[in-house]
């Protein structure tokens, strides 16, 4: 029987430069947060936790609290070969977890990233960081209303749990590098108070 847990999501849009922001918010929160980058699967016998965001280069990144899971207990309970038998896979939500999904380019502007966490139930350590992780992903954040995509009418009524940072949000406001993108009917800018 698997455990009961609760899922934590945050659609969320980041540039680069929020992305830094981010980061530094997240180390000032919970310095012993280390990252661990997907890219690594193919170049790496085994994941290698990363002292800052900035050195991951794939699209997602697990947040590992280095308090609850260790290096080496990562690598021994969260990392399983590949079924192809080359490379290896980790999970990407549990005890001392969160994902993030990195924002991409895309026609039309920027596609959304996603915090996730996967809280199980009575872990109060993951559930503190998870909640430190979201809160900081929270207090740079904007709320946006969506863009109809037909007319072009920007909307007035916001979702609490999709937020730009204020450099996606500065950029990717209507203007030339378009709007904040979630798919092809869902589109969005930051709300201007």
């Amino acid at each position: 029987m698997s455990q009961r847990s609760t899922l934590h999501q945050l659609v969320l849009f980041l540039t680069a430069a929020d992305e830094d922001r981010f980061a530094e918010e997240l180390l000032s929160r919970v310095p012993e947060l280390r990252f661990v980058d997907t890219a690594d699967q193919e170049s790496t016998p085994r994941p290698q936790f990363r002292t800052t965001l900035r050195e991951c280069t794939g699209r997602h990144v697990t947040i590992v609290d280095t308090r609850i899971v260790s290096e080496d207990r990562f690598s021994e309970d969260y990392v399983v070969p590949n079924p192809s038998g080359r490379y290896w896979v980790y999970a990407m939500v549990g005890s001392g977890l969160a994902n993030l999904l990195r924002c991409v380019p895309t026609d039309g502007g920027l596609l959304n990233g996603e915090l996730r966490a996967s809280v199980p139930t009575g872990d109060l350590e993951t559930a503190a960081v998870v909640d430190e992780i979201f809160g900081a992903a929270r207090a740079g954040g904007t709320r946006v209303v969506p863009v109809d995509v037909e007319t072009g009418q920007v909307g007035s009524r916001s979702d609490r749990k999709i937020l730009a940072w204020p450099d996606a949000a500065g950029r990717f406001d209507g203007g030339p590098s378009g709007v904040l993108v979630n798919s092809a009917t869902a589109r969005f800018v930051a709300r201007r108070s």
